[in-house]
């Protein structure tokens, strides 16, 4: 399957860059769907949680809102706040908060 380069930022910093094959993340009208070769598009996301697979993995991250741009094949997440779920204390805290 194709890829993309997928990177989430937050104030603090980056919080993940790496090539993933899919992408779901929480937009504020509904789950948005990525895959390689999307259709340009900037829109808002909500808080939730955002899922990228790829290499035979997924991977989780808890997000604040912010917005997604994808555009030239890369997909780019700018969020007040994006905990990896493995940080499972931070992660509840975010999604009950």
């Amino acid at each position: 399957m194709a890829t993309f380069t997928l990177a989430i930022y937050t104030p603090e910093g980056q919080a993940f860059r790496g090539e993933v094959e899919s992408l779901e993340a929480p937009g504020r009208k509904g789950r948005l769907g990525v895959l390689a070769h999307h259709a340009p598009m900037i829109t808002a996301l909500k808080r939730g949680i955002l899922r990228a697979a790829g290499g035979g993995r997924d991977l989780y991250f808890v997000t604040g809102e912010g917005v997604i741009e994808i555009s030239g094949g890369n997909a780019v997440v700018l969020a007040d706040t994006a905990v990896p779920a493995e940080d499972s204390a931070k992660a509840k805290v975010l999604l009950l908060s």
